[in-house]
Order: C-alpha cells, then sequence, then structure tokens
C-alpha cells in the first residue's frame, strides 16, 4: 500500500509583492505590497512570513508552493 506524503503547509514566505493571498482565518483576499526578513506587509497590517496561507489559493508543484493564477 502506497501513501501519498503530506504537503507542506503553504506560507506567506512563498507569495511574492504583489500577489494576491488569502491568509488562514481570514476571509479577506489581501495584495502583499512588500516583505522584509521577518514579516510580509499589506495595506495596514502585517504578518509574519511564517503565517499559513488558505491553500485553495495556492498550488503545489515542483519548485514547491506558488500562487494559483488568476483566471480573470
Amino acid at each position: 500500500m502506497t501513501e501519498k506524503p503530506p504537503q507542506p503547509i503553504a506560507r506567506l514566505q512563498h507569495v511574492q509583492p504583489g500577489q494576491r493571498v488569502i491568509l488562514v482565518d481570514d476571509q479577506i483576499e489581501r495584495v502583499l505590497l512588500k516583505t522584509d526578513r521577518w514579516y510580509g506587509y499589506f495595506d495596514g497590517m502585517k504578518a509574519s512570513l511564517c503565517h499559513p496561507v488558505n491553500p485553495a489559493s495556492m498550488v503545489f508543484g515542483e519548485g514547491g508552493w506558488r500562487v494559483k493564477e488568476s483566471e480573470k
């Protein structure tokens, strides 16, 4: 029997400035403005780069996590 190994958790560190993302336990889609060594900055707030991101807006594949391309 072969089991699929668990995927790593999608975190804010996998998001690039300018991309839209939904943080875990948040219902608002936010645009990441910039990052520094420890934090990601949004309009009016900051979050740790290790903060989990809603995996529904992310894709796991070769090279790790990345933000899904917009379907608009």
